[in-house]
């Protein structure tokens, strides 16, 4: 047994001595400021997404700017957010603890100086060629008239977010390896600003309407970076454009990169299959698939992506450091946190999705059907969200070794078997089929590195989680079954309260007896989210 394990289970249990005393207090913090920002911000993004659906629905105006989004975004996703985000930082972290800041800042700049010019192109070239990338992603479908041409217009709007975002993404990995998290955590919430204050102000005054939509992404991606801008530029950073390929930490971060992009290829490959095959569906399914991953992404981001962001950055500094059992224990403290929180996410969503949907998006244009559909797919994506979260958590282990080829092909994997069950599914359960295809691929991709991390890196306690993943579904299952039934009794539909304030009254009595029934079964120093966080780092040492 694992000093973690023990630790878990016998509450009074005491590990080895810290290398760092002052680490566990510090990464408690910035996790804590991680998630909570991040929930601002998922919270900021639910109520984008409750702005779209009412102004548009979730019909084929909607489809058309979900897809034309998806243009710039799986450029973004590719070459900047996911990518080189995993390339940059552990880099940086080397060049930041061996050189200094100077040297570090250094890099930053002759980065910059390399990928700007790169990106700008890339964008030119995205908004002259919209209509071929249009035309692929659409397949030439359309079921609605001029619902293609309303996708190219929009997209070539739109282009731009990709520059703006790369910069984001690079200022966020330089701020997180100088162990500021807060705003970089913060500052996707300036993006949902953007496109909500967009949406509002300039939807009833702009032909068509849904140019408000592309405007607001705009504004949002300039926020973004502006934040995260000023902050680095008070860490004492000063923007000076070098060319620095002969760097040779440029060419490490390059090493690093085509592996990672290799991956994201695969990755963007995925998404882009799925808009494709809903697209075909008719109108209203990107638009479903769209609302009910983002009810999916905030646990997924709110748990996965903050543990995940501390995660690379603290691994990265313990392996840097030659603390392999540090970096093996907070792998398993945030592994087992995390699994903690999604799984009684995922089954909430399975069981009481129509009610949830209904209370954040059913108003203006977003009717009873669309609530019905989007609660379908929501459904069938939470089967995978464990898996989902856990490849967030285990993925920063590959990345902190400088390791992105593992992950690479974990991820072309996955997308291999997406692509093969969306072809047999989608026949049979339609856009609901394109949900339990990514769900499936996510448990064999976090399957695959699962094992390889095992080989490679050994003691990381997988038997123990395991048992835990048990314990956790099982309360859960109890726990959300009696909310359900509460759900469905004459107590809420008597009660004079608003759709929102009975689901949250639901969804109340599910967390209080899951948190109880955890407790009975052992996990007392887990019994409240602030608690689960606390643990996840307390005896990290």
């Amino acid at each position: 047994m694992t000093a973690t394990e023990n630790t878990i289970t016998n509450p009074g249990a005491t590990v080895g001595p810290a290398t760092d005393s002052g680490a566990p207090q510090r990464l408690a913090r910035q996790t804590q400021t991680v998630a909570v920002a991040t929930i601002v911000s998922r919270i900021l993004g639910v109520v984008r997404e409750q702005v779209i659906a009412y102004y548009f629905g979730a019909g084929a105006v909607t489809d058309a700017f979900v897809a034309a989004f998806r243009i710039p975004n799986l450029l973004r996703d590719f070459l900047a957010e996911g990518a080189l985000s995993a390339a940059f930082v552990p880099t940086f972290s080397r060049v930041l603890k061996r050189d200094g800041q100077a040297a570090a800042f250094q890099l930053l700049n002759r980065l910059l100086g390399l990928f700007v010019p790169v990106l700008a192109l890339l964008c030119l070239l995205g908004v002259l060629f919209t209509p071929q990338i249009a035309g692929l992603m659409s397949g030439g479908v359309e079921t609605t008239p001029g619902k293609i041409a309303l996708l190219i217009f929009l997209a070539r709007w739109m282009f731009p977010f990709l520059l703006l975002i790369a910069l984001a993404a690079v200022l966020m990995g330089a701020l997180n390896a100088l162990g500021r998290f807060g705003v970089p955590a913060l500052a996707p919430g300036g993006f949902n600003i953007g496109m909500i204050a967009g949406t509002i102000l300039c939807a009833p005054w702009v032909d068509p309407p849904a140019l408000a939509l592309a405007w607001g992404v705009l504004a949002g991606g300039v926020l973004q970076w502006a934040v995260q801008a000023f902050s680095i530029r008070g860490m004492g950073f000063r923007n000076h454009w070098e060319w620095g390929w002969r760097d040779p930490n440029v060419r490490q971060v390059a090493r690093l990169l085509v592996p990672a992009l290799i991956g994201q290829a695969a990755v963007q490959i995925n998404i882009f299959a799925i808009t494709r095959f809903a697209w075909t569906l008719g109108d209203g399914p990107v638009a479903y698939l769209n609302f009910a991953f983002r009810i999916l992404f905030v646990p997924l981001g709110v748990f996965a992506v903050a543990a995940a962001t501390v995660g690379l950055s603290r691994l990265s500094e313990r392996i840097a450091a030659g603390d392999e059992a540090g970096a093996r224990d907070i792998f398993t403290q945030g592994f087992q946190t995390v699994l903690y929180l999604v799984i009684p996410t995922s089954v909430a969503f399975i069981i009481l999705g129509k009610p949830i949907c209904a209370a954040l998006f059913q108003r203006g244009q977003f009717g009873a059907e669309a609530t019905l559909n989007t609660a379908r797919a929501l459904a069938f994506y939470s089967i995978g969200l464990p898996a989902m979260a856990a490849v967030r958590v285990t993925t920063p282990i590959f990345y902190s070794h400088h390791d992105t080829r593992t992950p690479t092909w974990c991820g072309m994997a996955s997308v291999g078997t997406n692509l093969i069950g969306m072809y047999l599914l989608t026949p049979t359960l339609n856009f609901a089929g394109l949900a339990l295809s990514v769900a499936g691929s996510a448990i064999i991709q976090v399957g695959l590195l699962l094992i390889f991390a095992r080989r490679r890196f050994g003691g990381l306690g997988f038997r123990r989680l395991g048992t835990h993943a048990l314990v956790f579904s099982g309360c859960s299952i109890a726990a959300v079954w009696v909310a359900h039934a509460v759900n469905q009794s004459a107590i809420i539909s008597f009660l004079p309260v608003s759709r929102v304030i009975g689901t949250a009254v639901v969804v109340g009595v599910a967390s209080a007896l899951y948190i109880g029934l955890t407790w009975i079964a052992g996990y007392r120093r887990m019994g409240s989210v602030y608690a689960a966080r606390l643990t996840f780092w307390r005896n990290v040492k």
